[in-house]
């Protein structure tokens, strides 16, 4: 079962400390992409292990 009613069983809750000018651009970035931050990070993330794979 997951940890809260907002997070989905799929999902991992944590907490991140994050640099604040990396911050704003991932936040500028999931702005663009009507995405939360929370979001954003994941998609950047999955972009990065899904090249890693295919490299």
């Amino acid at each position: 079962m997951a940890s809260d009613k907002f997070t989905k069983e799929e999902d991992k809750r944590f907490t991140l400390r994050i640099n604040k000018q990396i911050f704003k651009l991932v936040e500028d970035e999931a702005e663009k992409e009507r995405r939360s931050v929370g979001r954003q990070i994941e998609a950047i993330l999955a972009q990065h292990f899904d090249s890693e794979n295919k490299e």
